[in-house]
């Protein structure tokens, strides 16, 4: 049976992500993230971010969620290098400021 290296090794893909924060851009409030499968039952990677109320807008979104994709994708590639399937979910301040949900922190 095939193991992803991203769940045979999680200390070390943790340790990368965690060298991530200082290049985070400014308009990611929090991030976080979990290893687990997919609905599929393929092995993946969860990243929740909040946005800054700011970067949420319309006008800003596309831009601010590219950014952090594409960080994790070329710093880390979680599919080529890990074997997980990265999936993002967006947030903004406010809006989890409402909600309350502790994974998105």
């Amino acid at each position: 049976m095939y193991l992803p290296r991203g769940i045979a090794q999680p200390t070390e893909l943790h340790k990368i992500l965690n060298a991530l924060r200082p290049a985070i851009p400014s308009a990611i409030v929090n991030w976080r993230y979990t290893i687990g499968e997919d609905w599929s039952g393929d092995p993946a990677i969860f990243f929740w971010v909040t946005l800054s109320d700011e970067a949420a807008k319309r006008r800003n979104l596309q831009d601010a969620t590219r950014q952090i994709i594409d960080l994790v994708d070329q710093r880390v590639n979680p599919l080529g290098q890990w074997g997980l399937i990265p999936y993002f979910s967006f947030r903004s301040q406010s809006e989890q400021a409402r909600l309350r949900e502790e994974v998105f922190g």
